[in-house]
């Protein structure tokens, strides 16, 4: 393929195109004051596709970016999580290596352990130099692969996941690892199709699994066509099963078909379960190079109460700005929680676009900070860090990659999340452009 050719796709093109080399620096430019209570490593995960090429966004390797915070003091290093797939070996099955990932969607911390995550694939671990360590099947007993949007419950300390298949049933499976990191519960869920479950919900007593129509078709990719299309007709529905429940122990409740990449949270209330999700009308409509298309295909802060005695959904609009990537505070997941925080996406793009502003929901009322990251920056996923491990509420920041597109120069932003819609606390210029990527993890020294 030629690089004309090449350039038509739009994540290789402007700050979405990868970088290539492996750098490491203390010597960083910072506008304003790094606050000294950060004290540990952020790092996020993207696509970056080793090779300069990749037929779609969702297929470059995985590259990490990491920052480590001391004593207000601040250095910068990315590295390649090294899988097979970005070592260029063959997969020792073509339809089935659970190793050969790309490791590109997230990262996050449990039980001592760094993962690196994709969704087809096993997890794999890096050190917190970012230095890739192997893939973990927690000793033999993962089966199949693990979401990239676990969640790790601040009350029992528990790693909740699942996993979903394209090919056979079980389509869906669910997995609890305790504390010390030991799978302890695997189970398998009937769906009665295929579809792409990128992410999902928990409570304190609860998972919440979202089956919504964004359907893999096999005999379409087995054409080169693309393999997922909206299929409303196939309706949706939300799955809430007890944590330590089965199959036998869903409660299934209808929505209108729609479809959500990333909630922010969810909560129980007496008898009712609370979800603040990016909610979508669609997705997909073009095929999966349409990933967002237009404002159908663009998140809408949405809260679903499911009541568990009447068995029914009620759906409110909280907002009418695009969003996505929200987050809250890891110390709240799935806990009531007073605020949560999300990207801007631009809805008047004709591919994924990130926008210049950062948002900060009070969730009860709806109301609505702005951060404007400038004219020609745009942002990336926000992501809470507290001012202490004991700090209340939003006691304290926002954190968060940026890309000035007029000096083409990237930077790492600390906004004060009681004060968000002031200046940053700290700008961190960072020693080279860092692309557009998907999620990241504020990880506190431990």
């Amino acid at each position: 393929m030629s690089i004309a050719e090449e350039q038509k796709h739009w994540h290789l093109q402007g700050n979405w195109a990868p970088v290539f080399e492996e750098v490491e620096s203390n010597n960083l430019e910072i506008n304003g004051e790094v606050p000294e209570e950060l004290y540990g490593l952020y790092v996020r995960n993207g696509m970056n596709p080793h090779s300069g090429y990749s037929d779609h966004w969702f297929h470059g390797d995985g590259m990490l970016h990491g920052l480590q915070f001391q004593a207000g003091e601040v250095s910068y290093k990315n590295r390649y999580v090294q899988t097979p797939a970005y070592r260029d070996e063959e997969p020792s099955q073509p339809m089935g290596d659970l190793n050969y990932s790309k490791a590109n969607t997230h990262i996050m911390r449990h039980a001592g352990k760094i993962f690196a995550l994709e969704e087809a694939h096993f997890p794999w671990v890096v050190d917190a130099d970012l230095n890739t360590i192997g893939a973990f099947d927690f000793d033999g007993a993962l089966k199949g692969p693990m979401t990239a949007h676990p969640r790790v419950c601040p009350v029992t300390g528990e790693l909740l996941f699942f996993g979903y298949s394209l090919l056979e049933a079980p389509f869906v499976t669910y997995h609890r690892v305790n504390a010390e990191g030991t799978l302890v519960q695997s189970e398998a869920i009937d769906i009665p199709r295929p579809v792409m479950m990128h992410d999902w919900n928990i409570t304190r007593n609860y998972v919440i699994f979202m089956d919504l129509p964004l359907v893999f078709d096999l005999e379409a990719a087995m054409k080169g066509e693309s393999p997922f299309g909206f299929q409303p007709d196939a309706g949706a529905r939300l799955g809430v099963m007890p944590r330590e429940g089965g199959n036998s122990d869903i409660r299934w409740f209808d929505i209108d078909p729609c479809y959500v990449f990333h909630p922010m949270n969810a909560y129980e209330d007496g008898d009712q379960i609370v979800l603040y999700v990016c909610r979508q009308n669609s997705a997909m409509n073009s095929g999966m190079e349409d990933i967002y298309g237009g404002e159908d295909t663009l998140g809408k802060l949405t809260r679903w109460t499911i009541n568990l005695s009447s068995g029914q959904v009620k759906e409110e609009r909280i907002d009418d700005v695009t969003t996505d990537f929200p987050r809250v505070d890891d110390r709240s997941m799935g806990l009531a929680c007073r605020y949560g925080y999300a990207m801007g996406m631009d809805a008047s793009a004709e591919s994924v676009s990130y926008d210049r502003y950062l948002y900060k929901y009070e969730l009860a009322s709806g109301d609505r900070q702005r951060h404007d990251l400038g004219k020609g920056v745009r942002g990336a996923e926000p992501v809470f860090a507290p001012r202490t491990s004991t700090s209340e509420d939003d006691d304290g920041f926002v954190l968060s990659f940026a890309h000035d597109e007029i000096r083409d120069r990237s930077k790492f932003v600390i906004l004060d999340a009681q004060n968000f819609a002031a200046d940053p606390l700290a700008e961190i210029w960072l020693p080279q452009r860092v692309p557009y990527g998907a999620h990241g993890s504020w990880l506190p020294a431990e």
